[in-house]
């Protein structure tokens, strides 16, 4: 199971008025967000690295069961600020995808990390993923801006960083076949989508499947995500999806 996280921060740090691209419908308190890996923990779930995931399902043919990668989208400064020491108290790898723009064109965001902090992340353990450069919906530019957005952002993230950048998550989970076909010509080893739930095998390595969790992890939807049964009974749903997306040019 991949997990999908965008914000961690305290309702103070929130932003007000909140912009619809910035993602905060995705967000957990750290509180809650450092409840949610020790109450996994506790119910058998190990935490290993999207990379070594990624690893056994092509070793295996399928992701373990139990094993659940962390992912963030977008590079948000208080992924830095909020989840990075959770994660490092708890020993839990996370990676985290970042969008490059600010990187490429040398300017400050202070609302995304800073080649300093993504630094300091891959000093504490996590990967590094590409985002694209400026979080568009792939699937609505030209090709040759496609390419651009998903081989650029893992050039400024690899000459910034001095480290192989392997990982991509779609923006918004938009893709489709050309999509895919670029993300496989700028050496990508794997992509992750919005899709799921639903078990990682071969096949969707380019369109990996992430699960969000509510705060609480008592909701119906949660109980789905966590169940093995739900989740292999349902999984024809999600499919569904995958080909819909897969049949768009």
């Amino acid at each position: 199971m991949i997990l999908m996280y965008h914000h961690v921060a305290p309702p103070e740090a929130v932003p007000k008025p909140q912009t619809p691209e910035a993602g905060w419908n995705f967000i957990h308190s750290p509180k809650g967000f450092e409840r949610q890996l020790v109450e996994l923990k506790q119910r058998g779930y190990n935490f290993v690295s999207l990379t070594d995931l990624v690893g056994a399902i092509k070793s295996n043919g399928c992701e373990v069961v139990k094993d659940v990668a962390v992912t963030f989208d977008d590079g948000w400064i208080d992924n830095y600020i909020y989840a990075l020491p959770i994660l490092t108290r708890l020993k839990i790898p996370a990676t985290f995808f970042i969008t490059t723009r600010h990187i490429h064109e040398g300017a400050a965001d202070q609302r995304i990390m800073n080649v300093s902090q993504l630094q300091e992340l891959l000093a504490a353990g996590m990967t590094i993923g590409g985002h694209t450069r400026t979080h568009c919906d792939l699937t609505k530019v030209t090709l040759e801006q496609a390419r651009e957005e998903i081989a650029g952002c893992k050039k400024d993230l690899e000459q910034a960083l001095a480290t192989k950048v392997s990982l991509f998550a779609y923006p918004g989970g938009a893709f489709n076949q050309r999509i895919i076909r670029l993300t496989q010509e700028a050496g990508y080893a794997a992509a992750c989508s919005v899709l799921g739930p639903a078990r990682n095998d071969p096949s969707s390595l380019f369109w990996l499947y992430r699960d969000v969790l509510t705060e609480s992890m008592n909701s119906p939807g949660d109980w789905y995500r966590l169940s093995p049964c739900a989740r292999r009974l349902l999984e024809f749903r999600v499919r569904r999806r995958l080909q819909q997306r897969l049949q768009h040019a």
